[in-house]
């Protein structure tokens, strides 16, 4: 949750009649204020638990915005777009959180007169930030430390919030040419994603569903609560019982391998149960022992059967929400449903709908994991 998004004060009023608060800047590469308030006719903020880019924002102007010439205001040649959303009272108080931050991608002029304009967070510079050369790693470095430095060095403007860290030595590794694909498979090998926040701050933070959080907000579909549908789904697809990791270096190290497998019982993708066996090979550079390769494992199976159990659910706009909140739902007269935050689009517009996604919380089902 959003520093702030607690306050009783905010929660309240979020259950009964308020007004929306929602700001459009536009900054220049910078991050100096071009234009403050921009007037948009809608849009909205999608953003998705997962490496790399994992915000997006669209917005709608009226046609004359559209910016003819590769100068104006518009233009996707560095301009940035910062989007606030939240509530304000009779009074003026304003409780109000940045809900997106990032570079425009795409300006489009429509047959009906609007113009679209398409921004996404700066993990699309790392993505665009391709190694000149072949690059070798920092054996000196732990994978975090490691990750943190590959991130800088493709965006010297680059900053950051409170991340997690890892005190796994990065192994003697060398890439090609691709830093973001670098950058997912150093965080995958310790369970790790990395991505920008809201604010634009990037951070290294464990997947959210292999952590024990209890939940910090109740949403319900009860009267005087913000839901207003909700709805399931349970999938095979994408769900693995049984992993194998496999450490090979291409430095013609000794490869390692673990495997990690769903030994609970009580565990509906039990390797030994009904759901039968799926297995998954992972094929890593980074673990360079077998204590690194368990860890990989491990983490990574609990990620893939968090999927068992995924919720959706349309409510009132929380712009605190944030990505990877542990969340309870008391819907459908069920008993309460712990989620955690995977994906979410919050609207920028007065009328909308936020859309939510979440995950369930897997925690200490493998066998040898706490």
């Amino acid at each position: 949750m959003l520093a702030g998004g607690l306050d009783l004060m905010y929660r309240n009023a979020l259950a009964t009649q308020h007004e929306a608060y929602i700001q459009v800047d536009v900054l220049d590469g910078l991050r100096n204020i071009l234009v403050e308030d921009l007037t948009i006719l809608g849009g909205g903020v999608a953003a998705t638990l997962t490496s790399r880019v994992s915000r997006q924002c669209d917005i709608t102007v009226t046609e004359d915005m559209y910016p003819y010439e590769s100068g104006d205001l518009l233009a996707p040649y560095g301009n940035i777009i910062r989007a606030w959303r939240g509530i304000q009272f009779a009074d003026g108080t304003r409780f109000r959180w940045v809900v997106f931050v990032g570079r425009i991608q795409e300006t489009r002029l429509n047959a009906d007169g609007t113009c679209s304009i398409f921004a996404s967070d700066f993990a699309t510079e790392i993505v665009d930030a391709k190694f000149f050369a072949p690059q070798n790693s920092t054996p000196a470095l732990t994978v975090t430390q490691q990750m943190l430095t590959l991130i800088t060095e493709g965006y010297e403007d680059a900053t950051f919030g409170s991340s997690d860290h890892s005190s796994i030595p990065t192994q003697p590794l060398a890439w090609q040419y691709d830093r973001a694909a670098a950058l997912d498979e150093l965080g995958t090998s310790i369970g790790f994603f990395w991505y920008p926040l809201a604010n634009g701050d990037f951070v290294l933070r464990r997947y959210q569903w292999t952590i024990e959080s209890p939940p910090i907000v109740t949403y319900s579909d009860d009267e005087g609560g913000s839901i207003v549908t909700s709805s399931a789904a349970r999938t095979r697809e994408g769900i693995f019982n049984s992993l194998t990791v496999s450490g090979e270096r291409l430095n013609g190290d000794d490869a390692v391998f673990a495997i990690a497998q769903d030994t609970n019982s009580a565990s509906p993708t039990f390797i030994g149960g009904p759901f039968g066996l799926r297995h998954l090979l992972l094929r890593l550079q980074t673990p360079g022992t077998q204590g690194a390769a368990e860890g990989a494992a491990s983490d990574n199976l609990r990620r893939l059967i968090s999927l068992t159990d995924t919720w959706q659910w349309e409510m009132t706009p929380d712009a605190a929400l944030e990505l990877g909140d542990t969340v309870q739902l008391n819907v459908r007269g069920r008993p309460p449903i712990i989620q955690v935050v995977a994906s979410m689009r919050i609207p920028l517009d007065l009328s909308g709908m936020m859309a939510v996604e979440g995950r369930a919380q897997v925690i200490g089902i493998l066998e040898g994991v706490e």
